[in-house]
């Protein structure tokens, strides 16, 4: 149970107590004053200054994993009584969010770690949404420390760790084949050479199996922000399409702000390329971040949440039309000249030499594109991706695969 009001959280960085969030009027959050040399909450929160005031809204770092869609819903049934804010939301995350910050009420005792699973079991199981409905009751305490709209919650799968380590992702509704779609769009990107954290696909193709790539291999947290983190956005408290806001050029401004190396610039632009080729046009704000242990390594996140949209369709009202998604989430570029049209391949060579400073940009698209026809290949006999979905999205690749065909020979 929580309590009615939680005015006061402990913040912990990777396990260590850092300092205090408090809520009144204002969200405020202060450091420890005895360690002057302690690791940042935050990129944009140095531990040289002592006093935060945030105002009304939530700091932008700890606004981010706070849990949406589905998963915020499961936590309001949970809880149907209860006046749930984002204090509240935090003290049921605890420890467990992506990235090293943890909070915790003060004074009370760590909560025994939760049982571990077996994740070859969860690739074995034959009915996954009976399956996912079991960790969503079993994990809710624990594994909710991740935001996004699709039903996803976090489990344990190694002992040797007190944290929760495998995302588990379920195909919506709304959304028929979703998880087999992210895993054809992971495997197109892994064989186009850009980094993505380790995954799988249950056997009946309904449950997407993700590792956390915030855990360093030693086991230590590495630092996590979303690129709307950066550039300061209160997503959860405005309008919810503020995330669509913007453009990546804009982003890649904020990455060059804090100091990412030229080669993380580079992969940025893999990352943007992959998306518009893929028709993705979910890769909006939240969907590019940096890992880091520190101001002076600081690394883009690998490829995360990439779907091929343009095969759903959506209603911008209940009760509308059905429409299909044509555009990228956010413009390729700044100003007048910005469009969220899918670009042409003059417009990417662009947008990776000037804006990212990649020196042969061509390559990358080619590179890409050849991942892609890879990718469509070995998923064709793939008995978990269902043959009308592997349809639908090859013709939708087709199209992002004339940005390569554009570059000619």
């Amino acid at each position: 149970m929580l309590p009615d009001r939680i005015r006061l959280l402990d913040v912990d960085v990777n396990g260590a107590h850092s300092g205090h969030l408090a809520h009144a009027s204002t969200y405020t959050f202060d450091y420890r004053r005895d360690d002057p040399g302690q690791p940042s909450v935050s990129l944009l929160m140095p531990p040289g200054t002592l006093h935060f005031d945030g105002g009304g809204a939530l700091f932008p770092a700890m606004d981010m994993n706070l849990p949406e869609g589905y998963l915020f819903m499961q936590i309001r049934a949970f809880f149907p009584k209860q006046v749930i804010t984002p204090m509240h939301l935090l003290a049921l995350m605890g420890n467990n969010g992506i990235g090293r910050l943890g909070y915790r009420l003060a004074d009370t005792p760590a909560a025994k770690p939760p049982a571990v699973v077996n994740k070859s079991d969860l690739l074995a199981s034959g009915n996954g949404p009976a399956l996912f409905e079991e960790l969503m009751h079993a994990y809710l305490s624990t594994g909710a420390g991740i935001s996004g709209v699709q039903p996803k919650i976090m489990v344990p799968d190694r002992a040797t760790l007190p944290v929760p380590t495998l995302i588990v992702k379920m195909a919506a509704d709304r959304y028929p084949g979703l998880s087999a779609n992210e895993f054809m769009c992971l495997c197109a990107a892994q064989e186009a050479g850009i980094q993505v954290a380790p995954f799988d696909l249950s056997e009946d193709g309904s449950l997407l199996l993700i590792e956390r790539f915030d855990i360093a291999t030693d086991g230590t947290r590495l630092g996590f922000e979303d690129v709307a983190s950066l550039m300061g956005q209160h997503v959860r408290d405005t309008l919810s399409d503020r995330k669509y806001h913007g453009s990546y050029e804009r982003v890649a401004a904020a990455l060059k702000l804090i100091n990412l190396p030229a080669t993380e610039l580079a992969r940025f632009f893999e990352q943007v390329a992959f998306t518009a080729m893929v028709r993705n046009g979910d890769g909006h704000l939240k969907n590019f971040g940096v890992l880091y242990s520190g101001v002076d390594d600081v690394r883009l996140a690998p490829l995360f949440d990439v779907v091929t949209t343009s095969i759903y369709k959506y209603q911008r009202f209940e009760g509308g039309p059905a429409l299909e998604d044509h555009t990228m989430a956010l413009k390729l570029f700044a100003g007048a000249k910005g469009s969220k049209t899918y670009p042409h391949a003059k417009d990417m060579m662009d947008f990776g030499r000037r804006v990212c400073g990649v020196s042969d940009p061509a390559a990358v698209i080619q590179r890409i594109a050849q991942g892609m026809v890879q990718a469509m290949a070995k998923c064709r006999t793939d008995q978990r991706i269902a043959a009308p979905l592997h349809g639908q999205m090859s013709v939708a690749w087709q199209a992002g695969l004339l940005l390569a065909r554009e570059l000619g020979p």
